[in-house]
């Protein structure tokens, strides 16, 4: 329905702005038929599409839930769908103008239409005569479903069944084999889809004197009825239809602002009437009553108050003057001062039975902030009341300080700032100020009082401030600021890595290497972490040897060098959320091996007697050794070369010997990497 309705909203020169015209069509499914509407959307085409007519056809997509391959496809007209002569338009066009307008626009010699200077004006202000007759042939189908038919533009389809699905096409039934520029319009629909109309919703009235004034919602359910008529009764059970021309939104979609219809009825005073609304659709139904609203129109008192002086002789206490015409007096009980925190109210009488001879009134108890209106009390209970005044004392005292206040920033600097209201009645706002230091002055960051709650601010997220402190304060409408919150500390994300440490010197010892190096510079680093690779090559991999516990570590020794090579090393520094710095300068340091330690080595020896020999043992730990060499002589004299062995070996059994003798073993080492240590020695006797 929405397309159609479309049509008959956007009745501008913009809708026909277009550069492919199309034919629109909706649908109502009903439980035992399905009804078609259809419309040309641009003028010229519209006119052509009448002259030739509309092919209609519908396609069975699936039944009882199987789809249907292939797909039905059915033509529900044997000739293209033209207006129907003029002769068949006579009976309904002289029961319904709408009807009559509409062949007038199809038919007539000439269209032409007055200008009134309201909405509707608006609406038909349209300077060509094929844009007047394509306008009102729209507006006039939408009023009148049988008219529609007349047109060419709607039709029944009563051989539906239940349980099927359908897409309908409608198209212009271009003469030969010529192609048509018209698009074509297609829409789905099914028995099985039916739904009840709803009921029109929101209908309030508001009666004054010798009329009531209606409005009910039309935007929520624009896509089910097109105009509304208005009923009235005297008792609740009798209505009679009043709108003689259908009342509906001239606004385009577009530029909706309006969301309910509204409906002026002149009634006698003193007289209860009950009203209602119905919608109708584009298809001639129409729907259920709405709710039924009840009143009485009842005469305006003719007089009104107005407040025109305010004294204030303490801050507590204000005397009002008002006027109020001597022969109103005649016509009311009383007066009534009423008041309110605020211009929009709810007012609450204050003082009542003021005398209808008195024109000023003393209050006490005033507030921050207070409204007074006064209240003309009629006889017949109608109330005449002025505007409202507002009433001010001298006000010094501030608001109280703002509290709960909350804050996040993410990781690009946004900060979401919110807290409590305050509950003073003439609060004016609040202003927020800003610092990176709690010891300097803070700074606003608010041009104008705020109003909300809540703010939004933007720093800078790469700066090397790790916190950001916030304070806000309350203003009221007097411009008295409260004290200052309390101060809000957000600690920002760490984006910034650590500054890298500086890797600045060696020392190379037998029993490894030393580093030190200069800490990052970066006040919140946590660790540093010391990397390794062997070798020159760029592919070679790093390996982390070693990461501090305490920030202020500088120096490592690396003992777990073995083989001799090249040695490349570096520092990381890491901080508290884990960023890691850019890695030192590396340094390169050849390592030739570590020395042997006399400790290093296990050297002894056992005597068997009984087979006359000299067990010799030797031991050497984390050492690539190439081989041993033995070395023996007697009484510690002349200690020469004996056996030269592999690096495999772990001891030799000496044969060689003579009894009673003090001999003397020494073993020295020989690494792979050349290095030769120190003769090792013991004596034994045998």
């Amino acid at each position: 329905m929405k397309g159609l309705i479309l049509i008959l909203f956007s009745i501008t020169s913009s809708l026909w702005a277009q550069d492919t015209a199309s034919v629109k069509v909706i649908a109502r499914s009903l439980p035992n038929k399905v009804l078609l509407r259809w419309a040309v959307d641009q003028p010229l085409e519209w006119k052509t599409a009448n002259e030739v007519g509309f092919w209609i056809e519908r396609a069975t997509i699936s039944r009882n839930g199987e789809a249907v391959v292939p797909i039905e496809r059915k033509r529900l007209v044997a000739q293209p769908l033209k207006p129907k002569p003029l002769e068949d338009w006579e009976v309904l066009a002289n029961q319904d103008q709408s009807v009559a307008i509409l062949a007038q626009a199809l038919y007539g010699d000439s269209f032409e239409v007055s200008t009134p200077g309201n909405q509707m004006g608006q609406v038909f202000a349209i300077n060509d005569e094929l844009e007047q007759r394509f306008t009102f042939a729209l507006v006039a189908a939408e009023q009148n479903y049988e008219a529609s038919k007349l047109a060419g533009w709607a039709i029944e389809d009563e051989t539906v069944m239940a349980g099927e699905k359908y897409v309908y096409s409608v198209s212009v039934a271009t003469p030969g084999q010529s192609i048509s520029n018209i698009k074509n319009g297609t829409v789905y629909a099914s028995p099985d889809l039916f739904e009840a109309l709803p009921k029109p919703i929101g209908l309030t009235g508001i009666f004054s004197d010798k009329k009531v004034g209606l409005s009910w919602n039309f935007n929520l359910l624009q896509n089910v009825y097109t105009n509304y008529q208005v009923e009235r009764s005297k008792d609740n059970i009798s209505f009679e239809k009043l709108n003689g021309v259908p009342i509906f939104s001239a606004q385009q979609p577009k530029d909706a602002t309006e969301i309910s219809l509204f409906y002026t009825d002149s009634i006698p005073n003193n007289t209860n009437f009950y009203y209602r609304v119905k919608g109708k659709t584009a298809f001639g139904e129409t729907g259920p009553n709405s709710e039924v609203i009840q009143g009485t129109a009842e005469a305006d008192l003719g007089f009104v108050p107005r407040i025109y002086q305010k004294q204030l002789p303490t801050d507590n206490k204000v005397i009002l003057h008002w006027e109020f015409k001597e022969e109103g007096n005649k016509l009311i009980d009383k007066f009534e001062l009423r008041k309110a925190n605020t211009n929009e109210g709810p007012f609450s009488t204050v003082i009542d039975n003021i005398p209808i001879a008195a024109r000023k009134i003393t209050y006490e108890g005033l507030d921050r902030v207070n409204y007074f209106v006064i209240a003309a009390i009629g006889k017949n209970g109608v109330e005449s009341e002025s505007y409202a005044s507002l009433v001010q004392p001298v006000d010094s005292i501030p608001p109280s300080p703002p509290s709960g206040l909350e804050g996040v920033v993410d990781t690009i600097g946004i900060v979401k700032l919110s807290w409590a209201n305050n509950l003073e009645e003439d609060l004016g706002g609040y202003r927020i100020y800003r610092s990176y230091n709690p010891n300097n002055e803070f700074s606003e960051v608010t041009r104008a009082t705020l109003i909300k709650t809540s703010y939004e601010d933007t720093i800078a997220a790469a700066n090397l401030n790790r916190k950001i402190y916030y304070k806000i304060l309350a203003e009221d409408q007097r411009y008295n600021r409260s004290q200052f919150s309390n101060v809000l500390i957000i600690e920002k994300p760490d984006n910034i890595p650590p500054s890298s440490p500086i890797l600045n010197n060696y020392e190379v010892t037998t029993d490894g290497i030393i580093l030190l190096w200069i800490p990052s510079s970066s006040f919140d680093v946590a660790s540093h972490k010391v990397y390794r690779k062997r070798g020159s090559a760029q592919e070679s991999l790093w390996e982390k040897l070693h990461e501090s516990s305490s920030s202020n570590d500088s120096t490592f020794i690396d003992s777990t060098v073995e083989e001799p090579s090249v040695y490349s090393y570096t520092v990381v520094a890491t901080d508290s959320t884990g960023l890691e710095s850019l890695p030192s300068k590396p340094i390169n340091i050849m390592w030739n091996g570590r020395n042997i330690k006399e400790e290093d080595i296990r050297f002894s020896g056992t005597v068997n007697r009984e087979l006359r020999f000299i067990n010799l043992t030797w031991n050497v730990k984390d050492f690539n050794v190439l081989e041993y060499r033995l070395y023996k002589g007697k009484n510690d004299r002349n200690l020469r070369l004996y056996k030269t062995l592999n690096g495999t070996t772990r001891g030799y059994n000496d044969v060689d010997l003579e009894i009673n003798s003090d001999y003397t073993y020494g073993l020295q080492i020989i690494l792979h990497t050349g290095r030769t240590t120190l003769i090792k020695k013991f004596n034994i006797k045998y």
